[in-house]
């Protein structure tokens, strides 16, 4: 997907259409974020933001918040 994305990334530069080009690829989760951090060329952190940011990844990014959220209340609960 990398090779197959890199093209459009360069001629774009946009990591929201970046997103939403995976997406309409089939690129979810583990693998677009690996995809973004490899053409990005940057580290997890960037790209989770890259990731996270682009408005075709709402539903990942409430997901994530809401697991977070869960994860914060539960380790609040063994004080």
């Amino acid at each position: 997907m990398q090779e197959t994305a890199r093209p459009f990334w360069e001629a774009t530069g946009d990591t929201d259409a970046l997103q939403q080009f995976l997406k309409d690829h089939g690129c979810d989760g583990v693998e677009a974020m690996v995809v973004t951090m490899r053409l990005l060329n940057t580290d997890l952190a960037e790209a989770q933001r890259a990731f996270f940011a682009a408005p075709c990844r709402d539903a990942e990014r409430r997901f994530h918040d809401h697991a977070l959220g869960l994860l914060e209340e539960a380790a609040g609960t063994d004080d």
